[in-house]
């Protein structure tokens, strides 16, 4: 079922001090416009930094914040996130906010403490409310973004020969390591004569390559429908064309409904072939799907071109990172600092980082201790061909 319902997070720099004047009078002022355009959300004002979501119809969401952009209380707006959403972090909401101060939320009656206790943190909806807020809480949203919107380069595909094969749908899962528990299983192609998913790839024509991925994904629906799996399903998405790109997107929706599959549980994992297509259109293309419930993932974050400029453009809800910088982790201490430095990043942009391809458990020790807890590879459980295998986590 589609929606237009989307959200937009900014911040922006106070033109002057606030006092609790000025936050009653924005919180009177947003409470007696917003239900009548049906937008909800939350205001948080700290060290002379406003920080906002709108949630709600899109036109009605822009057409709010072209106007809070005119407000001369504040300057430097900025855009974090503006994306469809499947439903509202803040649904009951008229309008909440907080001055981040623990006196002044224990004095204002009706304030919601935030950041008093933390409580925020587990009253929000799962996903990136949470992390959002507590970067904010943090300071590490206090400060202007660059606008700055890198180049993309193309990959080649010398290598395939024109030869379509044969394949089936492994599944392996990625735990929950908090949770203890399947997070979601990815589906992977499977060869039929012992041949690995790259090598099944390496023999699909060029021209044949998009039908070949919708083709593998509506495979792997149809075998999660007849194994009943009730988790999340994570498939990849190698578009190269966008509008054949857009047709098979469909495709893969039309078939996971047919298969009694919510969207909701669909996860599209981007491979970094996806830089060859207009990241702009790329990025309106996936708004779509999201409107769906449809989240979104970035594949082997670290490789080719595979860079934090897709952050930007794509706005992930996950990112997996590229087994090239987990691999012997423990003892790299070069990888150590990328890792961590992406960590934050993700933090700060709401995103969920899987560690895949985890072979021992010591890159498993340092990942966790870094505080990923979402995991797949050879140690969690090996994918098996048409089967939902059991992950098997170390020992917290």
């Amino acid at each position: 079922m589609t929606t237009d319902l989307c959200t937009l997070i900014y911040n922006s720099a106070a033109t002057h001090p606030m006092n609790e004047a000025d936050l009653l009078g924005l919180l009177e002022q947003s409470r007696n416009h917003n239900p009548a355009v049906d937008v909800t959300g939350m205001l948080l004002y700290h060290d002379h930094c406003f920080f906002q979501v709108l949630e709600g119809p899109r036109d009605a969401v822009h057409a709010l914040a072209d106007k809070i952009e005119q407000d001369p209380r504040h300057t430097q707006m900025t855009v974090i996130i503006d994306e469809p959403i499947h439903k509202r972090s803040f649904g009951e909401w008229t309008m909440g906010f907080a001055h981040v101060s623990p006196d002044d939320l224990r004095r204002i009656d009706g304030m919601n403490d935030f950041f008093d206790g933390q409580r925020v943190l587990t009253d929000v909806d799962a996903g990136r409310a949470k992390k959002l807020l507590a970067a904010f809480g943090q300071g590490r949203w206090r400060v202007r973004l660059a606008n700055h919107r890198p180049s993309f380069a193309p990959i080649t595909t010398d290598t395939l020969t024109p030869q379509r094969p044969s394949f089936a749908t492994a599944f392996q899962p990625i735990a929950d390591s908090q949770e203890r528990s399947v997070f979601a299983y990815r589906a992977l192609l499977d060869g039929l004569d012992d041949e690995s998913g790259g090598e099944v790839m390496q023999r699909v024509a060029i021209d044949e390559i998009d039908e070949f991925d919708s083709d593998s994904r509506r495979m792997a629906l149809g075998a999660a429908k007849r194994l009943g799996l009730q988790h999340p399903l994570h498939m990849q998405f190698v578009p190269r064309a966008l509008g054949e790109a857009k047709s098979f997107l469909a495709s893969t929706i039309a078939t996971a409904e047919a298969c009694g599959i919510d969207p909701q549980r669909i996860i599209l994992e981007i491979q970094h072939e996806v830089s060859v297509i207009n990241p702009v259109e790329a990025a309106a293309m996936l708004e779509n799907v999201r409107r769906q419930g449809v989240r979104i993932s970035i594949g082997e974050f670290g490789s080719g071109y595979a860079g934090l400029a897709l952050l930007e453009h794509y706005r992930p809800d996950m990112i997996s990172i590229d087994e090239g910088l987990t691999h012997n982790i423990h003892d790299h201490g070069p990888r150590q600092a990328i890792v961590r430095g992406l960590i934050q990043t993700c933090d700060d942009l709401g995103i969920d980082v899987i560690a895949g391809e985890v072979e021992t458990a010591d890159e498993y020790a340092w990942l966790a201790g870094e505080g990923i807890h979402l995991f797949s590879g050879n140690l969690i459980a090996s994918a098996a061909s048409e089967t939902l295998p059991t992950p098997m986590l170390p020992a917290a």
